[in-house]
């Protein structure tokens, strides 16, 4: 009789801790930021810097070329 409530405590104990981790889990773990930003605003910032560089970097190869 005691031999028997033991496993069926260890099995209710395994299912009820399966089934609280797989709800806590997820909501613990630390979200992730998205590793590029897709607004319109964010793009048109990026094209702006990245033509702003390729203006710099055209100015300096022409001063060297001169």
């Amino acid at each position: 009789m005691m031999r028997s409530k033991f496993w069926q405590g260890l099995m209710w104990g395994g299912i009820l801790g399966t089934v609280v981790g797989a709800i806590i889990g997820p909501a613990a773990r630390p979200q992730k930021k998205p590793l590029v930003e897709r607004s319109t605003d964010a793009i048109r910032c990026t094209t702006r810097n990245l033509m702003r560089e390729a203006r710099l970097a055209r100015k300096r190869l022409i001063k060297k070329m001169d």
